[in-house]
């Protein structure tokens, strides 16, 4: 028989029993708020031992940046520790600040007949990196713009061959209204090829090739980035490295580090849904006006990858992006990092995935394994329709994949091109983008096919993968390449490059 309980004793049980019903009401709001409403916290794969030892005695370069959606602008103080890499004692640097070009309507590169239209509309706007102040082992110094584009920076140093030295940049960047890898369009901000980067030293010299409107006229090498980026609340950044926000007052700050990567770009916007999945030990997150595109985008991406490693060998990098970017192009690639055109998304039918399929290819031919993207730029892009033919290979049979390369391959070989222009030939003999697409991108791509029925498809992918083994991290120029594929064929591949390469096609 229980006890009875007092007044006293019944009142209090009451309380104890509302108070566990308010506790469970609240987890249960809890738990209906965190499935409604997920959190964007993700798990994030920690560095791969490959970056970590490349990573080992490269330039190092920090950036503090906070954006200022207002004035469209990015105010940054930039930090970097720079080794000689020309192994003779020097009395200056150069670096390499791509988006002065955008100053200027005469220097910019989407300033032409061919994109103006689509990248400012009616009228040009200008916008670009003014330095404010320049300092070389903490003595402030002169700089000097070697260029009308003010693309070409150089600063005074005593740099001994072996020696290292400190560069600290405190400048502000003016972003214009224009629709490019460098401008804002539709809310959302592009900052591709912004922050300067140290000059290629390449046979004695600085590489100081011009920002042309035709493919990725910049090359770099790799470094160690670290950016800590504030915006406002309500913005987030797409970027070559991946981080959460902190929230300090009333901004979210970004601490974004990329080890051993050629360059660090970014796309912010308030516009953005996001959507992150992992694909094996890979994070990937994409971001776009549209939570169903973010979610296609992640999907095709993880694809992709899925069918490069198995082709080409391990993708090195610990997370991949991809961001919605209103620009005129289908896409553009940085490492770690893709831009995708909002046309594309707007297109029908399989536009979408054939450009995620491409960009993300360059996370192998450009990102991993460099290569002179200005003289030699078939050395990528090529490259990148050739994987993905392996792409609709994998996921579309391949009795699809032949249909493609003939479509895509076989038709540009059939194409005249008057004026001479070959694979091989650097981008500034290009005229417009369909010339450059069709020579270098398709034409380019029959070596490749050639190469395929030369060797078989295995001994190819072997030999590509020997190409990642050999050059991760670094240049590979065309000797070595040919050198490399020579080697797997079992026989000289020279005059079979020259010709697919060099030799003019007349129809």
């Amino acid at each position: 028989m229980r006890e009875r309980l007092s007044p006293q004793e019944n009142r209090r049980a009451w309380r104890y029993a509302a108070l566990i019903v308010v506790c469970l009401v609240a987890c249960v709001a809890l738990a209906w708020h965190f499935t409604a409403h997920p959190t964007q916290t993700v798990f994030l794969p920690p560095t791969k031992e490959a970056v970590l030892d490349a990573a080992q005695g490269l330039d190092s370069i920090t950036i503090d940046a906070v954006f200022d959606p207002e004035s469209k602008q990015l105010t940054a103080t930039q930090v970097m520790a720079l080794r000689n890499p020309s192994g003779q004692a020097l009395d200056h640097v150069t670096l390499r600040s791509y988006s002065g070009a955008y100053l200027s309507e005469a220097t910019s590169p989407v300033a032409n007949d061919e994109l103006f239209a689509a990248s400012y509309g009616q009228q040009f706007s200008t916008g670009g990196l003014i330095l404010d102040s320049a300092m070389v082992n903490g003595e402030r110094v002169q700089h000097t713009w070697e260029d009308d584009a003010k693309t070409v920076l150089t600063l005074p140093a005593k740099w001994a061959a072996d020696g290292e030295i400190t560069v600290t940049l405190t400048y502000h960047v003016n972003i214009p209204d224009c629709g490019s890898r460098f401008g804002v369009q539709e809310g959302i901000f592009a900052l591709g090829n912004v922050f300067p980067t140290l000059a290629v030293w390449q046979d004695g010299a600085w590489r100081t090739e011009g920002y042309v409107s035709i493919g990725d006229p910049f090359l770099t090498e790799c470094a160690n980035w670290t950016v800590r980026l504030t915006l406002p609340q309500g913005y987030t950044v797409a970027s070559t490295g991946y981080a959460e926000p902190v929230r300090v007052a009333d901004a979210n700050v970004y601490t974004l580090q990329a080890q051993a990567v050629r360059d660090f770009a970014l796309v912010i916007s308030d516009q953005f849904a996001t959507s992150a999945a992992m694909a094996d030990d890979v994070l990937v997150v994409a971001h776009a006006r549209d939570k169903a595109v973010a979610q296609r985008m992640v999907k095709f991406a993880r694809q992709a990858l899925a069918c490069y490693e198995t082709h080409y060998g391990y993708y090195v990098y610990p997370t991949l992006t991809l961001a919605e970017v209103s620009f005129p192009y289908g896409g553009m690639e940085y490492p770690r990092m893709v831009m995708i055109g909002a046309e594309v998304i707007a297109a029908q039918r399989d536009a979408l995935e054939i450009t995620v399929a491409h960009e993300v290819a360059h996370q192998w031919w450009y990102a991993m394994v460099g290569s002179d993207s200005y003289h030699l730029a078939w050395q990528d892009e090529s490259l990148c329709e050739y994987a993905l033919m392996d792409y609709i290979g994998r996921y579309y049979g391949a009795s699809t994949r032949a249909n493609t390369a003939f479509d895509r391959i076989e038709t540009a070989m059939r194409i005249t091109i008057p004026r001479g222009v070959t694979p091989g030939s650097p981008i500034d003999y290009f005229q417009d983008l369909t010339e450059y697409s069709q020579v270098v991108y398709r034409r380019g791509a029959a070596l490749w096919m050639a190469l395929e029925n030369l060797m078989g498809k295995d001994q190819l992918d072997a030999a590509l993968q020997q190409y990642v083994q050999d050059f991760r991290f670094g240049l590979a120029t065309r000797p070595q390449l040919t050198q490399l594929l020579s080697q797997a064929a079992g026989q000289d591949l020279t005059a079979l490059m020259e010709d697919y390469l060099d030799t003019y096609i007349s129809n």
